[in-house]
């Protein structure tokens, strides 16, 4: 059975999204393995975006199934996927108020939830973070002025 392989991420068998009478995307069968670059290509309204938001759970398929890390992506718990997959929408949301360090803070809530403590070992992972996105010298700025790019990588 296709998918089941160790290097398999995602496989993807027969899914459809539609809304209402209006298919906006599939059927599509393919197979993504872990530790490989892909790149989605097309025109616009083909249904990049939409098989993108099926894979990260941000919406759920007409029909088909949809498996990652060889479990249906529907038996993932919210908080084991958040930690699992990260989701990076093309239009952010606003992020008002909050300097660049509160926003990538927000990136640890799902490994300690709303009344978790924020511990030192959350700091550390917030700095690497920074770090690795070249934003460690952007900590103290409001994300809200920040440029498209800056937005996306804080």
């Amino acid at each position: 059975m296709a998918g089941t392989h160790a290097q398999t991420a995602f496989y993807v068998e027969a899914v459809r999204f539609a809304v209402g009478e209006r298919t906006l995307l599939g059927p599509v069968t393919l197979e993504l393995q872990r530790s490989r670059v892909y790149g989605l290509i097309g025109h616009n309204g083909y249904g990049k975006s939409t098989l993108i938001k099926l894979l990260a759970r941000q919406q759920p398929a007409s029909s088909g199934g949809i498996t990652f890390a060889q479990r249906p992506l529907v038996q993932w718990g919210v908080r084991e996927l958040a930690r699992a997959l990260a989701y990076l929408p093309q239009m952010t949301p606003a992020a008002t108020g909050l300097t660049v360090r509160e926003l990538a803070t927000l990136g640890r809530y799902r490994w300690h939830g709303a009344l978790g403590r924020f511990g030192h070992e959350d700091r550390r992972h917030v700095d690497e973070a920074l770090a690795l996105t070249d934003m460690a010298d952007f900590t103290d700025r409001p994300v809200d002025e920040l440029s498209g790019g800056e937005r996306q990588r804080a």
